[in-house]
């Protein structure tokens, strides 16, 4: 074969490599939100979120207000209509209202299957802890029907490794942050003074800074889009 063949084919081959490159960099990435009212746009981390990171990505929230895993099952197969690269779920606030954690379990087990077999890439996360603290200045968490969010937490996590899909347990990293930070500190991210679930714009900012450093290292193929 002659030189200039050679030469020939060689631009050929960087031609369609460049076209690829540009085709993967012309994807459009979507991220899916499903949650409660923590996650939600009201007063939830989703918009703050949603604000660190690439002006490339786009971010679907369909997280609301009172929501529970099996209140938002509908909601579910509208996010997955869009198909999102990836879909964080966060639940816990108000399904530890409704059932246990065995029930739980198997409705965000549920969740995670359908994700996957629309195409996307699930991501479970424990859920955000409530600002109450003890004596000692230390998050005390609440305890409704005798259930604790910790114990929502801990089923997420054994949900997430049972299906093989990342885990991120903001609600072990919140409370570490919180206890670091204080009471005093921590009363900045209430919505209202008496809220302490739902966030203020520095709550908000504050919480998904700590979602979005966990993500980085859970997920490392996502770091490259966050600001």
């Amino acid at each position: 074969m002659s030189t200039a063949s050679l030469s020939s084919i060689s631009v050929l081959l960087s031609c369609l490599l460049a076209t690829s490159v540009t085709k993967a960099n012309d994807h459009t990435l979507t991220i899916g939100l499903i949650g409660d009212s923590t996650v939600a746009t009201t007063y939830g981390w989703g918009p703050a979120f949603g604000k660190e990171i690439r002006e490339t990505v786009n971010v679907l929230n369909y997280a609301k207000n009172g929501a529970t895993l099996a209140s938002l099952s509908k909601q579910l197969e509208k996010l997955l209509a869009a198909k999102p690269d990836y879909v964080l779920i966060q639940f816990g606030h108000n399904d530890m209202k409704n059932y246990d954690t065995q029930a739980y379990g198997k409705k965000l087990a549920d969740y995670i299957e359908r994700i996957i077999r629309s195409g996307s890439k699930p991501i479970v996360l424990s859920s955000v802890t409530r600002r109450n603290f003890d004596e000692q200045g230390r998050i005390k968490p609440a305890v409704i029907n005798g259930r604790t969010l910790p114990e929502f937490a801990l089923s997420a996590k054994a949900v997430a490794k049972e299906s093989n899909v990342p885990f991120v347990d903001l609600n072990t990293i919140s409370i570490a942050h919180h206890n670091k930070i204080g009471p005093e500190a921590s009363a900045a991210y209430n919505f209202k003074e008496t809220d302490k679930t739902h966030f203020s714009k520095k709550g908000a900012t504050a919480i998904s800074a700590l979602l979005i450093s966990e993500l980085k290292a859970v997920v490392p193929e996502l770091a490259s889009y966050f600001e």
